[in-house]
């Protein structure tokens, strides 16, 4: 490295190579911490009043990292957890610059002693059958553009896929028509690199069939209006869109994500355990799963009255000590 005082040459190698080449972390985890330093940049070069090509690490100060922190929540509108989600970027810079160049540990511990903020956790939300039900009937499965976008929304109920995993779908992932009579599958590339299997319904296992059978191997099997692979954008607004047709959804904010709960909370219903439905989700952990068992208040119900016990009787099954409060006073 040329000059170990530029910013510059730093962040190209952060990014470029200690991200993907050296911790193997996940293309979208490369993304975020580009993105984050988009925002940053340009805010620090107008306090430094120097060309972003110009700042050097110094002018990337633990003050300053703070005012972008505050400017992307009170001007930006960000939420917590998105704060903290930026700032763990610039610490893992940091964290990086100070590995390989010792003079810069003061600079480092200055930016990584800036704490994340507690956070209140979002309340998850989730569809009841009959609402989920309504949103599947809005497209229209007469026209080729309805049953495109009916699948989509199909493949993601049937699978809790996340928006990424459904764009990234081609048609080699799908495993359909089997000969040998075993059930239909799909092999999804998740978070992190890890794949995992989830069956389909034959009812998915049909419409996806009539999408895939004209794709090449490595195609993707949901084409936009341009006959392009969706994006996550794409998802988000088709999602939104049919939602927004939905009379007993107005007013809520509907996601894909929302329906990844959906998903979840009615495998949870239908009496799938949560080992399983953590395998079906892809979560590295079954804590994350835990959340729908929290969520589900028809569950809750349902275990609060095989639990509801009878009320106590008048008689007391112990020795009533009536020299207890005058023993604790002589301590």
């Amino acid at each position: 490295m040329s000059d170990l005082r530029t910013l510059g040459p730093w962040l190209r190698r952060f990014l470029a190579e200690h991200i993907v080449t050296e911790r193997n972390l996940a293309r979208n985890t490369q993304k975020s911490y580009r993105d984050t330093f988009a925002l940053l940049l340009p805010f620090v070069g107008a306090k430094a009043r120097k060309p972003v090509d110009r700042l050097a690490v110094e002018d990337l100060t633990s003050r300053r990292v703070l005012q972008f922190l505050t400017h992307i929540e009170e001007d930006r509108g960000c939420s917590v957890q998105t704060r903290n989600q930026r700032l763990t970027a610039v610490r893992a810079f940091a964290r990086f610059v100070a590995s390989r160049d010792p003079a810069h540990l003061e600079w480092s511990g200055n930016i990584r002693s800036i704490a994340l903020k507690k956070a209140a956790p979002q309340p998850i939300g989730w569809l009841s059958k009959t609402e989920m039900k309504a949103l599947l009937e809005v497209p229209d499965r007469g026209t080729p553009r309805g049953r495109i976008e009916y699948a989509l929304l199909l493949f993601l109920y049937n699978t809790g896929a996340r928006a990424s995993e459904a764009t990234n779908l081609v048609a080699e992932d799908l495993k359909i028509g089997r000969r040998d009579g075993g059930h239909a599958l799909v092999t999804i590339d998740g978070k992190g690199g890890k794949h995992r299997q989830c069956p389909l319904w034959p009812r998915t296992e049909r419409v996806l069939s009539t999408l895939a059978e004209k794709r090449a191997p490595g195609d993707a099997v949901f084409l936009n209006r341009q006959q392009r692979p969706y994006t996550r954008f794409g998802v988000y607004r088709l999602v939104e869109r049919c939602a927004a047709r939905v009379p007993t959804l107005a007013g809520r904010k509907i996601t894909p994500h929302m329906i990844r709960h959906t998903s979840a909370c009615h495998l949870l219903q239908a009496g799938v355990d949560l080992n399983t439905i953590r395998a079906w989700l892809g979560h590295a952990s079954l804590d994350t799963t835990n959340i729908y068992a929290e969520i589900n208040l028809e569950m809750k119900a349902k275990a609060m009255a095989l639990c509801d016990a009878a009320e106590a009787g008048p008689d007391r099954p112990w020795k009533e000590n009536k020299g207890l409060m005058a023993f604790l006073d002589a301590l």
